[in-house]
């Protein structure tokens, strides 16, 4: 556990603040999250930025349940994660230009289609794609040309009113709800 240590630790409620203080207790704050980012002021035995780069740590050395706190976690691979807080995601973009089958690697991306004429993007049965049950995938249609959603071989994708993107520069999300049942929901047309 890294120890964080104030010069004026004396407030008093009520009582006046020098500012010099103040200014001290500050500049102390800053310089140890400096220092924490540098991956210094960690006590004895505490994991560091060094030992986790020199594979010094490893799985096999983590706990099953691993509480992180911190501002920037970075790339995380887990089958579960808890995160509290504010958390800023930006979506990937994958841009395409005519009609497209979905890969694995959309999962949680946004699928631009921009072509002047009608389009299909074919969602793929499990069997050839194992996209897991949660995956959403955001589509939008930037060019003139309509995107239709082709369901793959045994895929079923629920939708109302229709599987067509409405016009272009709108969106709808697909969201995988089973094996091969995935439902889509947006700005639709029949």
């Amino acid at each position: 556990m890294a120890t964080l240590t104030v010069p004026y630790d004396n407030f008093q409620n009520g009582g006046p603040i020098v500012a010099a203080e103040h200014n001290a207790n500050n500049a102390a704050i800053e310089n140890f999250v400096n220092g924490l980012s540098a991956g210094n002021n960690f006590d004895s035995g505490a994991i560091g930025s060094a030992a986790i780069a020199s594979g010094a740590i490893t799985s096999a050395k983590i706990q099953s349940s691993v509480s992180l706190t911190t501002p920037i976690l970075g790339v995380a691979t887990a089958t579960s994660i808890a995160v509290s807080g504010n958390v800023v995601y930006h979506l990937d973009i994958n841009q395409q230009v005519a009609s497209y089958t979905l890969v694995l690697a959309d999962d949680g991306k946004l699928v631009e289609l921009n072509s002047a004429s009608g389009v299909n993007l074919t969602v793929p049965p499990y069997s050839s794609v194992p996209f897991p049950i949660g995956t959403q995938i955001t589509i939008v249609q930037t060019g003139a040309g309509q995107v239709t959603v082709v369901q793959g071989s045994g895929v079923t994708v629920n939708s109302n009113p229709g599987l067509k993107i409405r016009a272009q520069y709108t969106a709808a999300t697909l969201i995988k709800r089973g094996t091969d049942t995935w439902v889509l929901v947006g700005d639709l047309s029949s």
